[in-house]
């Protein structure tokens, strides 16, 4: 059983999921099936009627399965994996389950810290799991339910909590380069928040950016072939109907290969469209003068701070310069729409930082107006910056929720009047950040979170922060405390493979303001990833 804590229509649009999907069901003797978590008035209702959670497929209880695998995307989503175990009957802690229970494997970017979560989960997988997937099915043929724990904490990256010694390597995926992406993928039933056909061509991302767990999980850099991802363009066309071509990775542009992937899949059939999901300021000038070429619609583009010395110090290496000419080619190439996407909140953030957000929104939408006569819309996306664990800000205290508010309103009062703005829900954020790295004994807060009545705490009309402070409370834990964290409890468990050593230069090199080069095209940074097999494999 697969499942990923969100309603349809966001889990069907999960590319790991849909890899877990088709390796299960083609490669292994396992048959897979999937559930989601339903929304509150569907689960009312099931409640009610006493029905429990059933499979998509066959319709048939969860609880029946053997093993229910949950892709872990972020720390929002939490409340909701204890709402699915209880809506299918399997008690909510390991410890409590028995013979007739599954096994809950839990895996995902989430579980570069997976203390919150630990006592409701019977093992977490750590890493890339597409080549170990075999052998956790074969673990699962062993007599009873403590000789298949025993077995599947023998697979590498695995961690059985209670019972695994740490630290766990986390697991790279060395055979992606010549292996096919998903080719025959399950096409969504009703509307989905991405419905097109998506071909990952570049796992790993070498730009280095200091605030981004994304950048140093998935390391190395590992590139499919052009041929690879025409082959499988041209096969997902056919196999989905969708007439869209998403080229997926962490930054697109940076795909070796884009340029000729781009001509090839775009002359396979007439009016085949082709998406970059994301666009690096410093190359973007130059993709979107071939990118953009019969394509409308909008653009992100994501300079995440207002400040050269800011972004100087998240070795987010964009000058103003380089930003401008991005934004000038996006309305010079057709588009119509354009998304700037940045954080608050970042270590060593100052009131200036925020107030040159607002300043490069005035550039942006001086340029749109000069270029595209009225015909352009520009708005901004602002998050709050939560540190996350394995990165070089992992140390680093949380703004709060004060300073949040603070600079929210600062750039409210500082914005052009024609540029829409969102922010991200700061209460959401402090939530985020207490579970972000959160140790031991934090899984008492989802729990008491969720029974007082938190559900699906990504959705802001749905996030309930009197459930999460009523547990707070009773437990004596502060929200979104902004101290520094001088523990590392996550690295106990987990060896993301980055080495500490480079993390804290990294900081080192952060409160200098010192930049870092791409070791794609640059001075190897040290990190500590490659070797034993893994090694950077990029398109000659």
């Amino acid at each position: 059983m697969l499942s990923y804590p969100d309603v349809y229509e966001i889990g069907i649009s999960n590319p790991g999921l849909q890899i877990l999907y088709s390796v299960l069901n083609d490669e292994t003797p396992a048959a897979a099936e999937r559930a989601y978590c339903p929304w509150p008035d569907m689960a009312a209702l099931m409640r009610a009627a006493g029905e429990r959670l059933w499979t998509l497929e066959s319709m048939e209880p969860v609880a029946g399965c053997d093993l229910w695998g949950f892709t872990l995307p972020h720390e929002l989503t939490y409340t909701n994996v204890l709402e699915m175990l209880d809506l299918a009957g399997v008690p909510l802690r390991a410890a409590e389950r028995g013979e007739g229970d599954p096994i809950v494997l839990g895996g995902g970017p989430a579980v570069a810290d997976p203390w919150p979560l630990a006592p409701f989960f019977d093992a977490f997988y750590i890493g890339e799991v597409e080549h170990r997937l075999a052998a956790i099915v074969e673990a699962l043929e062993a007599p009873g339910r403590a000789a298949r724990l025993r077995a599947l904490a023998e697979v590498p990256g695995i961690w059985v909590p209670g019972h695994t010694e740490g630290p766990v390597r986390r697991q790279v995926f060395t055979a992606f380069s010549s292996t096919p992406p998903v080719l025959r993928p399950v096409v969504p039933v009703l509307e989905a928040v991405h419905d097109r056909a998506v071909v990952e061509v570049m796992r790993g991302c070498t730009a280095g950016c200091r605030f981004c767990q994304a950048g140093m999980w998935y390391r190395p850099v590992r590139e499919r072939p052009v041929d690879l991802v025409v082959e499988a363009a041209e096969r997902l066309l056919g196999e989905t109907g969708c007439d869209e071509v998403s080229l997926l990775s962490l930054s697109s542009c940076d795909y070796s290969g884009v340029h000729e992937a781009l001509t090839r899949i775009r002359a396979l059939r007439p009016g085949v469209r082709v998406s970059l999901p994301s666009l690096r300021i410093d190359s973007a000038a130059e993709n979107l003068s071939r990118f953009a070429a019969g394509q409308r619609g909008s653009i992100t583009l994501a300079p995440e701070a207002g400040t050269q010395e800011l972004r100087d110090a998240i070795n987010k290496g964009v000058d103003e310069a380089q930003f401008q000419e991005a934004v000038a080619a996006t309305f010079a190439g057709g588009f119509t729409g354009l998304k700037l996407y940045f954080m608050i909140g970042l270590p060593g953030e100052t009131d200036d930082d925020v107030a040159g957000i607002a300043r490069m929104a005035a550039t942006a939408g001086g340029l749109a107006r000069e270029m595209a006569k009225g015909r352009a819309r520009l708005s901004l996306a602002v998050s709050s910056y939560v540190p996350k664990a394995h990165t070089p800000f992992e140390h680093e205290p949380f703004a709060g929720e004060q300073t949040l508010r603070h600079r929210q309103q600062l750039l409210r009062d500082a914005m052009p009047r024609n540029v829409r703005v969102s922010f991200h829900d700061v209460a959401a954020s402090v939530v985020e950040a207490t579970l972000a790295r959160g140790g031991p004994g934090s899984d008492r807060l989802v729990e008491e979170a969720w029974r007082n009545g938190a559900r699906f705490d990504g959705w802001t009309e749905q996030f309930r922060r009197d459930a999460w402070q009523q547990a707070a409370d009773e437990l004596g834990i502060t929200l979104g405390d902004s101290e520094p964290v001088r523990d590392a409890p996550w690295q106990a468990i987990v060896d993301a493979g980055v080495a500490p050593s480079f993390l804290d230069a990294e900081l080192a090199r952060a409160h200098r303001g010192a930049l870092t080069e791409d070791c794609r095209d640059g001075a190897c940074g040290v990190c500590g990833v490659c070797g034993d097999g893994v090694e950077m494999e990029v398109l000659g």
